[in-house]
């Protein structure tokens, strides 16, 4: 609650009542998000049945054992993932929709998705592809078995895309918050 209070008192302090010019972005909108809210249920279907820890500031270190963390981190994928590796993240796994390149020289970035359209256009990018969930050719369970494979992968040293494709974006902690 204090994290959320925290960021609702400066988007009011920013004098405005929403988040309109920043989430969702153009890349959620065009994929058929309208609010903020629509993206946030997305996260609570992504997070299923975890046990949830703590809140984490930017680039601090989980400390409380194993489980779920909530990093308050710029939605910026570049600097959200800079953030968790300086927390010392190791892979870090990366759900897209409308696609995005980003990786980390520090942090493996491992892209999922199950937008058929996003695999089709920019497949080269995507570590694992679980879009066969929208056919139901795939179900759930064997999603999030692909997923594991995938992660336990690069756990064990083989380069995720963005590695293979040479991205290595990283982002210098900001003087002020972002969105």
């Amino acid at each position: 609650m204090k994290t959320w209070s925290s960021y609702n008192d400066f988007i009011l302090k920013e004098a405005t009542d929403d988040l309109s010019e920043s989430q969702p972005t153009a890349g959620n909108i065009a994929g058929g998000l309208t609010t903020i809210e629509e993206k946030a249920f997305g996260n609570f279907q992504k997070i299923g049945n975890c046990k949830f820890i703590d809140v984490l500031e930017p680039a601090e270190e989980p400390t409380k054992g194993k489980g779920l963390y909530f990093m308050d981190t710029s939605s910026a994928a570049a600097e959200c993932v800079t953030l968790q590796a300086a927390a010392g993240f190791n892979i870090h796994l990366f759900p897209t929709g409308q696609g995005n390149i980003v990786g980390n020289p520090i942090e493996p970035v491992v892209k999922l998705t199950a937008n058929p359209l996003t695999v089709k256009g920019m497949g080269e990018h995507i570590d694992c592809d679980v879009s066969k969930i929208l056919s139901r050719e795939m179900n759930l369970s064997e999603a999030g078995d692909e997923l594991i494979k995938t992660t336990l992968r690069v756990a064990n040293g083989r380069l995720t895309c963005a590695e293979a494709l040479g991205h290595k974006e990283f982002v210098m902690t900001k003087l002020y918050r972002s969105a």
